[in-house]
């Protein structure tokens, strides 16, 4: 038997459901196709390594975030760029801090790479404070600190002035996880500041907005000294010629990014609603999901059994759940089954 490194021996890598189900409601993809009649690939010629550089896909991120292409570099989805600052900034041993709960894949990297992971607990409404992330900065000295804005799971926006604070009371790189600024009216963002600051970062994707979770494509904005650091350690053409391409076509469609965005935001308010009308607590939600609290006794085990998926959580997160908001037809079959699940248990006591 082949023993792994130490820090992978009691590794719990990131949980994906393995089963398909009739509604799938757990991952936050999009509902909404950005290229409702396919694509049509031409000239691809997928016998040639792909542009290393992606530099007509930067060009049009370029266009879109307003920010010159040679402070961009792009990735299999914005995970695969997480990792490369873990790899690229963080020694073993050297401390990495986070919120929690936030994006689990911050924890995982850490453990991969030998660095120690310290997480910053919430409030009990789940909103996130920055004196107390700054304090755990002094006294943990930390190499980097990832921000999730808006939250995942919670969908709680830090404000920019909040962002801001942290930079300038840490020497940390500070990396700004903006995966779902797109479900945001964008004044939170810190795509504008990247060159104020020589310890910021910032992630988008376009697995949640762009709908393009099946093709892996993120990028990270950051100063020059940052951006040609991390392309000395990234792999050689890593992202595939595919990918560029259908990137490339999907920042031609911001306006219909935008109506679906703006559609996605509406049935959020509207499951909301329900939700509430149902017993739920809603927490404040920036994202194309929701963060609820229900003491519904095994409501996720139930909701499976009738074909729908949801997040769940454990330890003290037991009774909390994402729900990514689906179509209205979606939507409306999750609230019917929550009621009936609802009449089941008001008829068994």
């Amino acid at each position: 038997m082949m023993i792994p490194k130490n820090s992978i021996q009691s590794l719990k890598g990131y949980q994906v459901s393995d089963m398909k189900y009739e509604i799938q409601l757990d991952a936050n993809e999009s509902k909404n196709f950005l290229f409702p009649n396919g694509i049509v690939v031409n000239d691809l010629e997928i016998n040639l390594y792909p542009d290393n550089q992606a530099n007509v896909l930067r060009a049009e991120i370029s266009k879109y975030i307003g920010v010159d292409s040679k402070y961009i570099i792009e990735g299999n989805g914005s995970s695969e760029l997480l990792e490369l600052l873990v790899k690229t900034y963080v020694d073993k041993n050297e401390v990495i801090l986070s919120f929690e709960p936030s994006f689990s894949m911050y924890k995982i990297y850490s453990q991969i790479y030998s660095t120690s992971y310290i997480g910053v607990p919430s409030n009990k409404d789940f909103s996130l404070d920055i004196n107390l992330m700054i304090e755990y900065a002094k006294k943990n000295n930390p190499k980097l600190i990832f921000i999730c804005t808006p939250n995942n799971p919670t969908g709680y926006l830090i404000p920019k002035e909040d962002i801001i604070k942290l930079l300038e009371n840490t020497n940390a790189l500070v990396a700004v996880d903006e995966a779902y600024m797109e479900f945001t009216n964008g004044s939170s963002s810190m795509v504008n500041e990247f060159n104020r600051y020589k310890n910021l970062v910032i992630l988008r994707t376009m697995s949640k907005a762009f709908g393009l979770a099946g093709i892996r494509l993120g990028y990270l904005i950051a100063n020059f000294e940052i951006i040609n650091t991390l392309n000395k350690v990234k792999s050689p053409y890593h992202l595939n010629a595919l990918s560029q391409y259908v990137g490339i076509q999907a920042f031609q469609r911001k306006d219909l990014v935008q109506k679906n965005v703006s559609e996605v935001m509406k049935r959020r308010d509207l499951l909301e609603i329900e939700l509430s009308k149902l017993g739920f607590v809603i927490y404040p939600s920036f994202g194309n999901f929701l963060f609820v609290y229900s003491d519904i006794k095994n409501l996720l085990e139930r909701l499976k059994r009738r074909g729908i998926l949801i997040r769940g959580f454990s330890n003290e997160l037991s009774s909390y759940y994402r729900i990514t908001i689906g179509t209205k037809e979606e939507n409306e079959v999750l609230v019917n089954q929550l009621k009936e699940i609802i009449h089941e248990n008001i008829n068994n006591n």
